[in-house]
């Protein structure tokens, strides 16, 4: 592979996984020389892509944006287990979000005290 065919490898890379945050919705705040410095310091960029034992950007619990402060290079599998432990949180919040929009949160409220309601007991006195 020539240099000029390896800088059009890494720059396709580059790109594509900036896209495919984009794509779900993550933010990006990393540069192209950021990211491949990231990139470069793990050692594993001729190691990455989206199969079992290679090395993929993994952000922080799966959270946040991909930024320098957020990132870390780890094995796919790892990164697989805390992307399935978020989606898990995020469903759980998002059933109880609508549990309490149907008013099905919780326990039901206690029955009223009419022994303290004058009214009520000034009419079955009657």
């Amino acid at each position: 592979m020539s240099l000029r065919q390896l800088r059009a490898y890494i720059d396709q890379r580059f790109f594509q996984q900036r896209r495919q945050a984009k794509q779900r919705g993550v933010e990006w705040q990393l540069d192209y020389w950021r990211w491949l410095e990231i990139w470069q310091t793990s050692g594993h960029l001729h190691e990455r892509g989206r199969q079992k034992g290679q090395w993929q950007m993994c952000r922080l619990a799966d959270i946040g944006p991909y930024a320098s402060s957020n990132v870390r290079i780890d094995r796919m599998e790892i990164n697989a287990s805390e992307a399935q432990i978020t989606k898990n949180r995020i469903r759980l919040a998002r059933q109880k979000a609508a549990c309490a929009a149907a008013g099905t949160a919780g326990p039901p409220p206690p029955p009223p005290d009419f022994s303290k309601n004058r009214f009520l007991m000034a009419i079955s006195a009657v």
